[in-house]
């Protein structure tokens, strides 16, 4: 089994003020009410992919707007967004044990109000905000708040830290982005399975795309290859899955389910020995499939030696993942917790319990035991 995170510290992020989970599994799924704190956990382990990159602590804070169809807020407002709204200091820290090793990544900072000349202000004009700038500009409105902190981060006894400055008019547009990650990590949102640039990264390679088929014919035992053809009217490209019967048939004809098995083999093979977080990973499946391609899904992690962190709101998800394992037979390893949160109240720490699939199962069974709450 591939544990590569044993444990996890979270303090001061989002909505969650602490937060201690001490055992970690080969697949963990993340369950607990509507803002108990699910898709947080998987942010915060984000934040451990590049410890010592602003710009990935950039991307996290815009992780969710990438869910809406517009982005109502500035970059600016989607970082302060990170910390509690609680009037404490502005400080994010994140701990983890990673293979045996203690790594953390923490932002501290204050914000304050300053003034900028136009000159400077126009100096920083991109696409994203340059309507806004003219329009203060017009207005005269040349104070503005800005972000003045330090991000620090390590691993066991090395230490090191950067200077942060970011305001409303800084451009997110131009900065370093780290080629290696600290930790090889892939991220599913409950919507990436829409998007298509997945198709085109798997038929670059053959065994790649393999995987691949073999998780589509879960759906459809005839689905035999993926193609991108042409288009006969000279438009961009076609995306096709090859069936034995139905010929070449375009995936837009099939359903959301298809193209969400598409995105997790995908990211799975992305993945390989490293860390996949899916957020929500029951939707666009149909609870009739939960069972085939959970079980796809614990192999493949298994053959690729992928840590799986996963959120749910649905009890058939949870039970579909635990019959992948036959507890009444095995041994009494078990390859899947189930971790539920839950508040003490607005202010106070967020409650974690860790429990063996095993566990949850068997009472499950036996007497409807509700994981959720």
């Amino acid at each position: 089994m591939a544990i590569h995170l044993q444990s996890m510290e979270i303090s001061h992020f989002r909505g969650i003020n602490q937060l201690l989970i001490d055992q970690f599994n080969h697949v963990n799924i993340f369950a607990g009410d509507n803002n108990s704190g699910k898709t947080t956990v998987l942010e915060a382990m984000l934040l451990l992919q590049n410890m010592s990159s602003f710009t990935n602590i950039l991307r996290v804070a815009r992780l969710r707007e990438s869910l809406s169809f517009s982005r109502s807020v500035s970059a600016y407002e989607s970082f302060l967004n990170l910390f509690p709204r609680n009037g404490e200091s502005l400080e994010i820290s994140v701990k983890a044990n990673y293979h045996g090793k203690e790594i953390f990544t923490q932002l501290v900072g204050e914000t304050k109000m300053i003034m900028l000349d136009p000159q400077t202000m126009m100096s920083r004009v991109n696409n994203s905000n340059r309507n806004r700038l003219l329009a203060d500009l017009n207005s005269g409105i040349h104070e503005m708040s800005a972000f003045y902190g330090e991000l620090r981060y390590g691993m066991n006894h090395f230490r090191d830290q950067m200077k942060i400055e970011f305001d409303q008019y800084s451009s997110t547009f131009g900065r370093e982005i780290k080629k290696n990650s600290d930790i090889n990590m892939v991220y599913l949102s409950p919507t990436d399975h829409l998007r298509g640039s997945i198709f085109s990264r798997i038929i670059k390679n053959d065994a790649y795309k393999r995987i691949c088929i073999r998780a589509l014919q879960l759906f459809d035992p005839q689905i035999t290859d993926l193609l991108i053809l042409e288009n006969d009217q000279g438009l961009a490209p076609v995306e096709y899955l090859q069936h034995e019967v139905l010929g070449n048939m375009p995936i837009s004809t099939y359903g959301d389910g298809i193209k969400k098995v598409i995105a997790i083999a995908d990211a799975i093979v992305r993945a390989s020995g490293g860390v996949l977080l899916i957020d929500e990973v029951e939707t666009a499946i149909h609870a009739k499939y939960y069972d085939d391609i959970f079980r796809f899904m614990i192999k493949a992690s298994l053959e690729f030696e992928v840590q799986v962190f996963l959120t749910t709101h649905s009890i058939e998800a949870i039970d579909g993942f635990l019959a992948t394992q036959d507890y009444e037979h095995q041994s009494n390893q078990d390859a899947i917790n189930v971790i539920t949160f839950k508040k003490e109240n607005a202010n106070a720490k967020t409650l974690s319990r860790v429990l063996p699939g095993r566990r949850v199962f068997m009472n499950r069974d036996q007497f409807g035991f509700e994981v959720r709450l």
